[in-house]
């Protein structure tokens, strides 16, 4: 097993932190597994091209990258965040920002399915917001409790979480993601979640949160994940949602690489 020293997970997050990102975190999804990498284990999560259309405005989501890096048993670092690039539309803000950027613990409270031990698999993902890249320049925080269920055909996964977004508004996350069987090479996939805040724009800003001002989205995605190898995921999928009797509609492939 290759073993990465801090160093190269702290070289890898500058030049993330300085460079146009896209992340999930667990792709193709908003939300995740009560899962994290081993220790010593690096997983990247790249999403080489992404399609955002908002109203009648369209996005481009390119490149991104989500970093995880298993820093202790039971624990990893996780760094991420999205670049938009606004292709058409009014322009309000810069055509380039950098958005959703985050640097979180993830730690599994409870081993369980998802570890090859019998019962849920539960763990918690608590962080900061970071400053955007040519969009907001406050830092917020964020916390989130995730369980994990499996059945013989079917794994759960359920979000909840809060977070003090970027615009000092509470903002409460909640989603179900359900997986195919995971002995399946293509296994089919799907989440429906719900995000709603008291105030500011919610979960983007500039020119793509200025229409989400206390807004409660209803999203749901279908997608499915390959596995190619032990080491490679590969992911598409497509989401709708409703913001506010606004229509979104965003394209997401992706893919997965785990490096031990």
């Amino acid at each position: 097993m290759r073993r990465f020293a801090p160093s190269f997970l702290l070289a890898i997050a500058a030049g993330v932190a300085l460079a146009p990102g896209l992340a999930q975190a667990y792709r193709p999804f908003d939300g995740t597994d009560a899962d994290v990498a081993e220790r010593g284990e690096f997983e990247l999560e790249l999403g080489p091209l992404g399609y955002f259309r908002l109203g009648d405005t369209n996005f481009l989501i390119l490149p991104g990258a989500v970093l995880n890096y298993g820093i202790l048993p039971r624990t990893e670092l996780v760094l991420q965040g999205f670049n938009y690039l606004q292709v058409d539309g009014p322009l309000t803000q810069p055509r380039d920002q950098l958005l959703d950027t985050q640097l979180t613990a993830k730690i599994v409270l409870r081993e369980g399915c998802l570890q090859d031990r019998p019962g849920v698999s539960i763990a918690t993902e608590d962080g900061v917001l970071l400053p955007n890249v040519n969009g907001d320049v406050t830092v917020g925080a964020t916390a989130a409790g995730i369980l994990s269920q499996c059945f013989t055909n079917l794994t759960v996964h359920y979000n909840a979480q809060v977070q003090l977004n970027l615009e000092h508004a509470l903002e409460l996350f909640g989603s179900v993601i359900l997986e195919g069987p995971r002995r399946w090479p293509v296994r089919p996939v799907a989440e429906l979640y719900a995000d709603a805040q008291a105030g500011g724009s919610t979960g983007k800003s500039g020119a793509v949160g200025s229409v989400l001002q206390e807004a409660t989205i209803y999203s749901a995605l279908l997608g499915a994940i390959w596995r190619v190898g032990e080491n490679l995921d590969l992911d598409a999928a497509v989401r709708g949602a409703s913001v506010e009797g606004l229509w979104n509609l965003e394209v997401r492939l992706g893919l997965t690489w785990r490096v031990r």
